[in-house]
């Protein structure tokens, strides 16, 4: 069934994607809010407002309300990252009204909850803007064909200079334009990788198992370090019962830049990480390596787990 007549025509099966695209981009940011205002049950029930409708319900004053009522527990919120979680979940149920106008501020009823959300992130870990950028890298791979054909119907998302829109423009940006290319890297090794995984010498290390990091999804990409302290802290992190192994690896097809780490925390890949498509070959193990610092090791982690809760986690494209 079609909405009402517009500059072009919504379906609304196409609505309830649009509507489930906000509400997964905006739940993980929840907790921000939930802990600040643990007893305010408004923005948890705009999401669940907005995920009936995007699951087959009939769309009612329900989305509406819900939206209006997280909206104003919004600007009741004790801080700041609260107060951009709610919003983002008012901004999910208020999805259910994109109207069929080619006008870029149409744009916010799918792209606003993703940026609210990376606000909150950003803001909850001492306005780390990486951290903001991990949550839209996030929510550009959480899109749908669906939704990715209602955004290309209208104009880009409106320019301005709060950061939230900043977020929405790169979100936008990461949607619609194709991705650059991968830099094919030139560095003459020795290459080295960490892991807890008992590998004999000339085994190859292939992608395609569970990551030993994040949620533990299947991984497309092995990673390598040209510098001898990138593996041994990549042993001490993987999951895994057996101790911690460094390796001397030799990349049988051609490498690219990691892009965790050169998008994100170290433009220009001073850490010389990066990962490949294809296997590794085993050399040689590397033993008498130094560990790093226990307390790293233990900051990393807790760091890990602070994102983890909000949904981030490394990519691997």
């Amino acid at each position: 069934m079609p909405t009402r007549s517009g500059d072009f025509q919504l379906m609304m099966d196409e609505l309830r994607a649009v509507t489930g695209y906000a509400v997964s981009c905006a739940e993980p940011a929840l907790i921000l809010f939930e802990r600040a205002q643990p007893d305010d049950p408004r923005p948890a029930a705009a999401l669940e407002a907005a995920r009936v409708f995007a699951e087959g319900a009939s769309r009612s004053r329900l989305q509406r309300t819900a939206a209006a009522d997280a909206h104003r527990a919004a600007k009741e919120a004790s801080t700041e990252p609260a107060r951009h979680a709610a919003t983002a979940a008012g901004d999910a149920a208020a999805a259910a009204y994109l109207h069929p106008l080619a006008k870029a501020t149409q744009v916010r009823h799918i792209l606003g909850a993703a940026a609210r959300a990376a606000r909150a992130a950003e803001l909850a870990r001492g306005d780390d803007p990486v951290v903001a950028e991990y949550v839209i890298t996030a929510a550009s791979k959480r899109a749908t064909p669906i939704v990715l054909d209602v955004l290309r119907r209208y104009p880009r998302a409106p320019q301005g200079s709060s950061r939230v829109a900043e977020l929405m423009a790169r979100l936008d940006s990461l949607l619609r334009d194709p991705p650059p290319t991968a830099r094919v890297v030139d560095d003459p090794g020795p290459f080295f990788h960490g892991t807890r995984a008992d590998v004999a010498v000339g085994e190859l290390l292939t992608p395609g198992w569970r990551s030993n990091y994040g949620s533990g999804r299947q991984s497309k990409h092995i990673y390598l370090t040209a510098t001898r302290e990138g593996a041994p802290l990549a042993a001490e992190l993987a999951r895994g019962d057996g101790p911690p192994r460094v390796y001397r690896v030799e990349p049988i097809g051609t490498i690219e830049d990691d892009p965790n780490v050169t998008d994100k925390r170290f433009p220009g890949n001073p850490t010389r990480s990066y990962r490949t498509t294809e296997p590794l070959r085993v050399v040689e193990e590397v033993v008498g390596w130094e560990p790093p610092p226990r307390e790293m090791v233990q900051h990393i982690r807790e760091r890990m787990g602070e994102l983890a809760e909000l949904g981030i986690e490394a990519m691997d494209d």
